[in-house]
């Protein structure tokens, strides 16, 4: 989807502001296709079991596996 849900909580539980630069996740959009791409980076923890990037998706998006 690309709303950037997953990363302003992600920087707002960390960082404690809602930047998406500041995000343990990147989110990157295909510019010809329109795929939406993730990646997540090595100083994710997945919040300690309950990554709430998952948990705020709006359109669950995201999985824990």
């Amino acid at each position: 989807m690309g709303c950037m849900t997953c990363c302003n909580v992600c920087s707002f539980t960390h960082e404690g502001e809602f930047n998406p630069g500041r995000a343990r996740l990147k989110i990157y959009m295909e510019p010809f296709s329109g795929e939406v791409e993730g990646e997540v980076l090595e100083s994710c923890d997945l919040c300690g079991g309950k990554p709430e990037c998952i948990r705020w998706c709006p359109v669950g998006a995201l999985k824990y596996a």
